[in-house]
């Protein structure tokens, strides 16, 4: 039987040291999935509908790959995003979480093309829970773009474009959010399906749709516009003007030097009656003597 416990500590913590050593790190519990709701397909332009589960965490992202993107995936709304992020979505109390991605507003939607395109949903706490799952992206056969979007009012605006072949012009219709048209205009299209339509942009900002087609097409096009105030009217926090504030020191009022006065008669007249009577008294002792 051990006398001494105290020899007992150096082995017990060795023991320690070595089960932390080599236990096995405990994986991580839950998964995550996702899933394309449609046929498959979608064309570029359409809105489409990624959901699924997450067991990880509570909040997911998705992230897109494919032709035209970096191989680490982008946000679904920023073509142009850092590689290997992606949109957030917050997980339901169910686990459940859904995403719509309307792809007219995706910025750089451009660099998309006719492709199959791999949409990948993780864990923000735990990336290496992902799933993937892919769609098949076409370019439509009518696509139109703004010069410049979003754009200032006063500004000239193209829109360029293609129809289908066969179509001999098109209707666009600018309409604000509650979807009343403020502007319809009428463009040719030539032969090889190419057409432009340039307008000043007289509308006060806010976000319009761009609305063209024609009876006779399979697709239309539905393209978000944005009309924002000038950089020089946005308003600017200034500060108020400083003054400058000058205190004048106090003018002091020169002292006037003391003027010599004069003794006063009645002081006169004490002086003069002590030297009067020290005389009298002077000459009254030289007679008695």
């Amino acid at each position: 039987m051990l006398t001494n416990p105290k020899t007992l500590i150096l082995p017990v913590c060795c023991v320690l040291i070595l089960m932390c050593m080599y236990c096995p790190v405990a994986a991580v519990n839950g998964t995550v999935s996702i899933t394309y709701r449609g046929a498959g397909g979608s064309y570029i332009g359409d809105t489409v509908i990624l959901d699924g589960k997450n067991t990880a965490g509570n909040m997911t992202v998705v992230k897109v790959t494919g032709p035209g993107l970096p191989a680490e995936g982008v946000p679904l709304y920023d073509a142009m995003g850092i590689p290997g992020s992606g949109n957030t979505v917050a997980t339901g109390l169910d686990n459940s979480w859904f995403f719509s991605w309307d792809t007219n507003r995706m910025k750089g939607v451009n660099l998309l093309q006719t492709a199959r395109y791999t949409f990948t949903a993780f864990d923000q706490v735990n990336p290496e829970v992902s799933a993937t799952t892919s769609i098949m992206l076409k370019r439509p056969e009518f696509f139109i773009v703004p010069s410049q979007n979003p754009a200032v009012t006063g500004d000239y605006v193209q829109l360029v474009g293609t129809a289908e072949k066969g179509v001999s012009y098109v209707k666009i219709d600018v309409t604000d959010t509650s979807g009343k048209v403020v502007h319809t205009f009428m463009s040719p299209v030539s032969a090889s399906g190419y057409f432009e339509y340039g307008f000043h942009v007289d509308m006060p900002p806010g976000d319009y749709r761009i609305i063209a087609g024609n009876p006779a097409m399979k697709s239309g096009l539905n393209q978000s516009f944005t009309v924002v105030l000038p950089a020089s009217a946005q308003p600017v926090m200034t500060s108020p003007p400083v003054t400058a504030i000058v205190t004048t020191p106090p003018t002091t009022a020169p002292t006037p030097s003391p003027t010599p006065t004069s003794l006063p008669l009645s002081a006169v007249t004490v002086v003069a009656g002590c030297i009067g009577a020290v005389a009298l008294f002077s000459l009254v002792r030289k007679e008695r003597s």
